[in-house]
């Protein structure tokens, strides 16, 4: 098949499916999807009304997994216990810990039809751009586009540019981002802001942002720094200037958890689904060995390891040890 220059590489992982957007050649956009995510943005659901948060206003509800939502504006007269279908206009979010922020819910229309809402695929298809499925029996078209050095990104919170660097940090109130390096206050800002661009695009970070620039002194300067970010961002968000301590504002829409919140969830996820997709694109015969860290054994569930064995051919063996680390599993 002809490479793709413009448009997705799409990967149905075992746990994990992965989609990389090219731009004329170039990695422009990663997206990820877990197999254990639950209600999706878009679903239509029926849902028991929980309990009031803001009289009149907002509410809590209970999904049929058992997960909780907050569904706002309340409908009028809905009492406690009432059944009422809802449209999920953001996903939860996982946060550090174990914590999660709700899945957030609006009213249905009660003659909309139920629906699991656009998976993965389903989003990346009505893009309108080319979707190419690769597979583990292929080269490994993600990672000779760049799949990993992204991924390491969103896991490490740091991105790298010349002369300086990106440091993101996840908080219950939005993401910050602190612009770091030792190139001349203005210089660093400029380069840093067309790096910020592409790397929100790049890890599909989405909701509110906060940037802390180097403090710039005159008012034209700081225009010229925004002047460089909206010239390369190229997804719709609302900002505000920067302000006279460097600080700078972004909003825009947000229906899933970016790339760094599904990676910095969890570690021990990560591993088991990173050493999954090794086992699976493994070329050797006979028992399929994995030794990995027991937290990492923990996430490799019977159905994940049936899979990997309906995939490959191949029985697995999993071998728990506490010498290895939570990243140093292998297959053998």
């Amino acid at each position: 098949m002809a490479d793709l220059a413009t448009g997705w590489l799409y990967e149905a992982g075992i746990g994990e499916n992965r989609a990389l957007r090219l731009e004329r050649g170039e990695l422009a956009q990663i997206r990820i999807e877990r197999a254990d995510a639950r209600v999706r943005a878009g679903a239509i659901v029926e849902a028991k009304f929980t309990s009031q948060w803001v009289a009149g206003i907002s509410g809590i509800v209970t999904l049929t997994d058992g997960q909780e939502a907050l569904l706002q504006p309340l409908p009028r007269g809905l009492t406690e216990g009432e059944t009422v279908r809802v449209a999920i206009t953001r996903a939860a979010i996982s946060e550090r810990g174990g914590q999660a922020k709700r899945a957030k819910a609006q009213p249905a229309d009660p003659g909309q039809t139920l629906t699991d809402g656009p998976d993965l695929l389903a989003e990346i298809t009505a893009s309108g751009l080319p979707v190419r499925q690769v597979h583990a029996h292929d080269q490994d078209i993600l990672a000779a586009h760049g799949w990993h050095e992204a991924v390491e990104q969103a896991e490490s919170s740091r991105i790298e540019f010349a002369g300086g660097s990106l440091l993101v940090s996840l908080t219950p109130a939005m993401m910050l981002i602190d612009v770091d390096g030792p190139l001349p206050p203005f210089e660093l800002a400029k380069r840093a802001a067309r790096e910020m661009a592409a790397a929100l695009v790049r890890l599909d970070i989405g909701g509110n942002i906060g940037v802390d620039f180097p403090t710039l002194a005159a008012k034209a300067d700081r225009s010229a720094v925004t002047a460089i970010f909206d010239e390369h961002m190229v997804a719709n968000c609302e900002r505000t200037a920067i302000n006279g301590f460097g600080f700078l504002q972004i909003v825009s829409r947000k229906v899933r958890p970016s790339v760094p919140e599904i990676l910095q969830a969890s570690r021990p996820a990560n591993a088991a689904l990173k050493l999954l997709r090794q086992a699976e694109r493994d070329r050797g015969t006979g028992t399929l060995r994995l030794a990995v860290h027991p937290a990492v054994a923990n996430r490799l569930t019977p159905a994940l390891l049936a899979e990997l064995a309906k995939r490959t051919g191949r029985t697995p063996s999993l071998e728990s040890r506490g010498d290895i680390p939570i990243d140093g599993g292998f297959v053998s």
